[in-house]
């Protein structure tokens, strides 16, 4: 586990104090950054499963419900208002749930070209609601003592990660495909018609 400390290292404080204990093992973030790993993972599973990202931009309900949880993790991540464990993981969860919703969405719609798959309904409305009301209620239970709790932690931090990575690169990799289409286009097109 000394690896995954480290990866983890340069994304969190790792205060033993403010890390939960699951089956005698620390984990490698505090409270906050569980809740937002754990958000990110489970959110980017959802996602993957239900194919809710290749519908486009999600209904305007959604979209303000994922900027307020965008805004609420400031009031606890600078400590204004700080009610304890449950409270931290409670705002990392919707923060990193906001994070995958607003991400792979608009990422695939950039990658795309501003094409979508399918449509938003009010079912798939009902079903991102029903899947945050599910997300608030892991602080009632979080942690189970066991080690399958611990790894399964472990493993929804790093699909959350890579989740995140992999939409950067897709990024990159559609810009640098534009450029190059806009470089070979107007550069050496150019030059290739004068000769």
């Amino acid at each position: 586990m000394n690896i995954i400390n480290y990866i983890f290292s340069f994304l969190c404080s790792q205060d033993v104090s403010r890390s939960f204990v699951i089956d005698g093992h620390v984990l490698p973030f505090c409270q906050r950054c569980t809740g937002v790993y754990i958000g990110l993972g489970i959110s980017f599973v959802y996602l993957l499963i239900s194919g809710y990202y290749k519908k486009g931009l999600p209904p305007r309900s959604v979209i303000y419900v994922n900027i307020v949880s965008l805004l609420v993790m400031p009031v606890f991540g600078f400590h204004l208002f700080d009610p304890g464990p449950a409270w931290r993981l409670w705002s990392g969860l919707i923060f990193g749930n906001a994070i995958v919703f607003l991400l792979c969405p608009s990422v695939f719609v950039i990658c795309n070209e501003g094409k979508a798959f399918g449509h938003n309904t009010k079912v798939s409305t009902f079903y991102f609601f029903l899947f945050f009301a599910f997300l608030s209620t892991i602080p009632l239970w979080f942690p189970l003592q066991s080690g399958f709790f611990y790894y399964g932690t472990i493993a929804l931090a790093l699909i959350g990660l890579l989740g995140v990575l992999l939409c950067i690169a897709a990024i990159i990799v559609f810009l640098i495909k534009k450029a190059s289409v806009l470089f070979i286009s107007k550069g050496f097109g150019n030059g290739f018609a004068k000769n």
